[in-house]
């Protein structure tokens, strides 16, 4: 069949073939309505909150003490939804203050609160405005644009979480005095980037893309910098930074007691980031979950016995380690987790290829229409069409073999969904389990 005489629409006005596509189509209409199955199940479930929110407040009486005196608090935040803002005029006192006076005479004093106010509309308010304009796209689903799906749940959400987690640095410094000031500062940079990268590496992968030189490329990345990293912080630090070599600082290191529990903490976790390299890049995927699975186990639980046995016996040294991993928690913790989670989802496996693109079919009826098929099964012809009928499995396994793969439905598809893929793809199953059950010879005929 000429696919461009299909797409010319041949077919269309023959008897027996449906000509009313989309959602305005008489002779079918998908789906539930929406009166009154929506608008029952809403209202039972809008029933529901409310009684709870009704018990709660009978069972559990809140105490209404006096009312609160900003003069006094202790830690003065603003509303949660302003804690980002807040946490970028916080961060702004990195950057240099400037005072000039502009040509009509006006003094203009950049400081911490102006670069502040700068961050703030470029980097959060800017790209909201921006979005309607750029994105114009017809693709909604996260996995057919990943780029840009990456980008804003992974690293724009993930960014706002943690410029609205440093606002409230002065409480978590109070709370944790092993951490530091700088390390919360870096983590509104890192954390979204690793975010950013896993979640990209996750929507292909739902896309169903080869991912194994994005994992490798990735988890090797991260243990290399972790590598490195721990050469600067614990062997220790840079070259004649106080005119003691790094092979004379480690020895001392190990010599000395209080280090013994960060030495310990750090080999746990380079094995562990070793492991999920090597298992990433020279393991298959099953094989490679088993190892993880067992190493991010026996890591876990050896941590945790670990940190137990060494807070009872030497208090000094892990009060140390935890302040020495809190100093470097961006790499430290952030990398081995970045591995795992990004190992995870660039190795999990989706559901159907065929369900994956069938999501996007509204029943338009082409398919339908075009299908030299149809012409000549009665039992498709006035119910569903043969493509949806094959997915659904709700005919008696007839088009599967009835099919002739020639692409028709395909060309006139306006989600290019490729149901010949899907029917190569189901033969060559069933030949296969015909095979097996017959002893791996061909079967006859």
């Amino acid at each position: 069949m000429e696919i461009e005489a299909v797409k010319e629409g041949v077919f269309e006005g023959k008897p027996g073939f449906p000509t009313q596509y989309g959602p305005e189509r008489t002779d079918y209409q998908p789906g539930v309505p929406f009166w009154p199955h929506e608008v029952y199940r809403d209202l039972v479930i809008v029933f529901i909150l409310t009684a709870i929110l009704f018990f709660l407040s009978a069972a559990y009486t809140p105490i209404v003490g006096p009312a609160a005196n900003p003069a006094i608090q202790p830690f003065i935040v603003p509303d949660w939804y302003l804690l980002f803002s807040w946490g970028l005029l916080k961060l702004a006192d990195v950057l240099p203050t400037i005072v000039f006076v502009d040509p009509f005479g006006n003094v203009i004093n950049m400081d911490a609160a102006f670069w502040g106010n700068m961050l703030t509309f470029p980097l959060v308010l800017l790209p909201l405005f921006l979005l309607p304009f750029i994105d114009r796209g017809r693709e909604a689903r996260p996995a057919k644009a990943p780029v840009r799906s990456a980008f804003g749940v992974g690293f724009f959400l993930g960014f706002l979480f943690f410029a609205s987690l440093y606002a409230t640095n002065d409480r978590i410094l109070a709370s944790w005095p092993f951490m530091a000031d700088d390390a919360l500062k870096w983590m509104v940079v890192v954390p979204p980037i690793l975010i950013g990268l896993a979640t990209y590496v996750g929507l292909r992968r739902l896309g169903f893309r080869d991912m194994y030189w994005w994992l490798v490329v990735a988890i090797g990345g991260a243990f290399a910098i972790l590598v490195l990293m721990t050469f600067w912080a614990f062997a220790l630090g840079p070259w004649g930074f106080d005119g003691i070599d790094p092979l004379t600082r480690l020895a001392r290191s190990l010599g000395d007691p209080t280090a013994w529990p960060l030495m310990f903490f750090m080999i746990v976790i380079l094995v562990y980031s070793a492991i999920l390299f090597v298992a990433t890049a020279f393991l298959r995927e099953r094989k490679a979950k088993e190892v993880i699975l067992v190493a991010t186990v026996t890591a876990f639980f050896t941590l945790v016995g670990a940190a137990k046995v060494f807070a009872d016996a030497n208090w000094a040294g892990t009060y140390y380690a935890l302040r020495m991993i809190a100093l470097y928690s961006n790499f430290f913790v952030a990398l081995p987790l970045f591995s795992l989670i990004t190992f995870y989802l660039g190795t999990r496996t989706p559901y159907s290829t065929y369900e994956y693109l069938l999501n996007e079919c509204y029943q338009c009826g082409k398919c339908h229409t075009v299908c030299p098929v149809t012409k000549v099964e009665d039992d498709a012809l006035g119910g569903l069409n043969l493509v949806y009928n094959t997915f659904k499995k709700e005919h008696d396994g007839v088009p599967l073999w009835t099919c002739l793969a020639c692409d028709a439905c395909s060309a006139v598809c306006p989600l290019d969904i490729k149901y010949s893929d899907y029917i190569l793809e189901e033969r060559s199953k069933v030949m296969a389990n015909r095979m097996a059950a017959d002893g791996g010879r061909r079967p006859a005929g």
